[in-house]
Parts: C-alpha cells; structure tokens; sequence
C-alpha cells in the first residue's frame, strides 16, 4: 500500500497560495514541501468534501489557481467510488465499501472490515489525470460546491436544536405527557417555531441566515406528522415501524434522542443497501448499528460536536473526512477535531486499535518530517 495522507483543504489551500506567491521565499516553501513528500512516496489524498472546498472560494481567479496547482501535484490519491466512477469518492462509498464487506465477504468485526476494505479504497495517480483543465466541468462542481455548503449549514444548524426539548426523556414517560388538544396544537405552532429559532440563533451556524424560515418548516413537519398522534404503545409501535426501527431494539430506559439516532441508521442503512451492486434489502436486524467502524466513529464524532456551544456547516464536512483516519497513514485536523478525536481514541469504543495517526499542523512544511521520523 502507497503512504497516503490526507490533509485539511485549508492546507492545502495555503500551498497553493504559497506556489503561485510573488515573494521568492514563499514560492520555495511550497516546491520543497512538495518534492519532501515525493521524495517519501506520500500521495495526498483527495475526497469529493476536499474538491467541494477546495473549489468553492469566492475569488474566480484563486479557485484558477487552486485547480493549476493541483493539476501539477505529482502524487494524489483519491477515494475509489463504489461505482468505479473516475472522480473522486466520498464518505458515502467508504460506507458503501465497508457495507459490502459485511454483506458479501463475511467481514465480522472492525479489523476485518477495514482489512478488506483500505486495499480497495484507494485510487493513485498524478494530479493532471484528476483536475483536467476544462472550465465548463469545473465550473458546474463549483455552482453545485456552493450550494452544499449552504446545506451544511442548514442541516448543522437545524440538527443542534432540541424542540420541545424531548431528546433527553426516557420512552417509560413519554406516556405520562399529557398530549395538547388538537384545537390548540396550530396556535401552538407559533409558540414552537419562535423557540427552534432561537436555539437557531443561539447554536446554529453563525452564517446561516434562514433561521426563521428553517424552525418553521421543522414546525409545520411536526405540525402534519402529529395531527392524528394518540399517545399509547399501539401509536408507539406504528411510529417505530415508520422509523424502520424494530420493536425488540427499544427498550423503556431510552431517550428519544436514542430512538431517534436509531430511526435515521435505519434510514442510511435502507439507503446504502440499495446503492449495493446488486442492491439489497437490509434492516437493523441484518447490519446492527455498532456493525460498521465509520458509521460508529461518526456518530461519536457527531454527538460530541453537537455539545458544543455552537456548530458550523463545516462539521459536516469534518464527519466526512475523519473516517479516513482507519484508512489512510495520517489525516491533518483542527484543534477541536483532534481534542474529539482523542476522546474518542480512550473511550474504549474498540476505535482504539484501528485508529492511525491524525494531527495538526501550523506549518505544512513539517509535515513531511513526521512521516520521516
């Protein structure tokens, strides 16, 4: 296997500066970190979360320059897409790949499935095979780059709320709520919407500008979906069918957070296994929540950043990237990814022992030397 290392995009974004810089200095910086790692047989590694900010800066003449600089990088790996597309993959075909093993190589644990797994993930080769020079495909991944970004901080945003703040109570008394008349349930509506969006304001995205229009369709979702919503264990059963979640997987002790969690894997899970060749019919019964290791890292990953005072669109971006850190020989992260990271690494969450090197990096010009040593 090639020594691959995958780095943040804001690295990678201040190399390119560097090797386009007037100043002679700045310039050489950049060209001796790019031979040290040829010189080391270090392939960066590239996702389609990495192209997406990579590409997405305002400026059209320093997105220019990004795209020449990569083109000239002289080793680049990038994730190998479930489909055998040519460009590059994401963190959904990391989970596709590791789904397959389960389902068709009998992989049982996470050792096994990343053993089968990592040789196949990977695609090598020079820059100028990835990033060809054509202005009309670049410029569509951009247009579609900026909108994901958008998403991210809808979605990072709306994910931190807790209406009604229910998350945290137990199934055993839920049935002790009392459940508001439907009379009063669309006056309510108002009361519901004001208080999303002031956990919106609070919590979410500092440079998410919808806040208002995005606690008011999670209202009115909510609004629909409880209209005809009668409190008893027969409405329980029938919203966790819904959810996909079998009733043998919830017991009385759980949140509504954990039953939710529970609700969105099987969705994924539904998801991937359609995107299976061939595609398959899976449930929570066939591939359990704790089955597959990226799908595990991330939800502890997600949970953490979701205590935190306020999120950003680019958590969604870091979840993506940081299941590399079972694949590849080292992964660059901010300071508060690599304090998560550790947490995670001594929780005993059997992550430990197929965890590899993740770090961080003031200057990318010592990163070669960690590699070295």
């Amino acid at each position: 296997m090639p020594k691959i290392v995958v780095l943040d995009s804001s690295t990678i974004g201040r190399v390119s500066k560097d090797y386009w810089s007037t100043e002679k200095s700045d310039r050489d910086k950049a060209h001796v970190f790019l031979e040290r790692m040829k010189e080391l047989g270090i392939f960066i590694a590239f996702t389609w979360t990495h192209v997406s900010e990579i590409i997405r800066h305002g400026n059209t003449q320093v997105v220019r320059d990004r795209r020449k600089f990569l083109h000239n990088l002289p080793l680049i790996a990038w994730i190998r897409p479930y489909s055998n597309h040519w460009f590059p993959g994401s963190f959904v075909d990391v989970l596709l790949r590791e789904l397959h093993a389960v389902v068709h190589a009998s992989a049982g644990t996470f050792t096994e499935i990343v053993e089968e797994v990592r040789p196949k993930l990977w695609e090598t080769g020079m820059g100028s095979e990835m990033f060809v020079d054509n202005d009309k495909f670049w410029s569509e991944i951009r247009f579609h780059s900026e909108l994901a970004r958008e998403r991210d901080k809808y979605v990072a945003s709306v994910a931190r709320t807790d209406p009604g703040q229910m998350k945290n109570v137990k199934l055993a008394d839920v049935s002790n709520i009392p459940i508001r008349p439907r009379e009063e349930r669309k006056t309510y509506t108002k009361q519901f919407v004001r208080e999303i969006q002031e956990q919106i304001d609070r919590h979410g995205d500092k440079c998410f500008g919808y806040a208002r229009e995005a606690a008011f369709d999670l209202a009115n979702d909510a609004f629909l979906r409880t209209q005809c919503y009668v409190n008893d264990e027969e409405s329980h059963r029938e919203l966790l069918e819904s959810l996909g979640v079998p009733p043998e997987s919830v017991s009385s002790e759980m949140t509504i957070g954990e039953i939710g969690a529970l609700g969105v894997y099987a969705r994924q899970l539904s998801i991937l296994a359609n995107g299976l060749c061939p595609p398959m019919d899976l449930t929570i019964r066939d591939v359990p929540p704790d089955t597959l290791p990226s799908i595990v890292l991330d939800r502890e990953l997600t949970e953490i950043q979701r205590k935190a005072l306020r999120v950003s669109g680019s958590d969604l971006g870091d979840s993506s990237i940081v299941p590399l850190v079972l694949y590849s020989d080292g992964v660059e992260v901010d300071k508060r990814t690599h304090e998560f990271l550790s947490q995670i690494k001594y929780d005993g969450l059997s992550l430990d022992t197929i965890m590899r090197k993740f770090f961080r990096s003031s200057d990318y010009s010592l990163i070669p030397e960690r590699f070295e040593r």
